[in-house]
């Protein structure tokens, strides 16, 4: 029995040593401000990834008009709808052969 009532002073204060010791750390990171400037690398590497999914997405509107998905002229973004918005714009007629 004696040991039992010694395992649970020792659990007790290894727990009041936790607890006292997570209080402190609390306080610490609440009291600390870091500031980290940003890098600037990661702006461009925001603006080439804008860029890639921009392409992407052309790349996917230009097989949706060639498998007419959408309506010729109609889509936004699309290289070959807005080639042929400028096209209608400058009264210059293009003629698409069916093979």
């Amino acid at each position: 029995m004696r040991f039992f009532r010694s395992a649970v002073y020792v659990l007790f204060a290894l727990s009041f040593a936790n607890l006292a010791f997570n209080l402190y750390m609390y306080k610490e990171l609440r009291e600390t401000n870091v500031i980290v400037a940003p890098n600037p690398e990661v702006k461009t590497m925001h603006d080439y990834s804008v860029v890639r999914d921009t392409q992407i997405l052309q790349g996917v509107l230009m097989v949706h008009h060639k498998l007419a998905i959408h309506p010729p002229g109609q889509q936004q973004l699309c290289p070959i709808c807005d080639e042929m918005k400028k096209d209608s714009n400058n009264n210059i007629i293009t003629v698409q052969q069916r093979h």
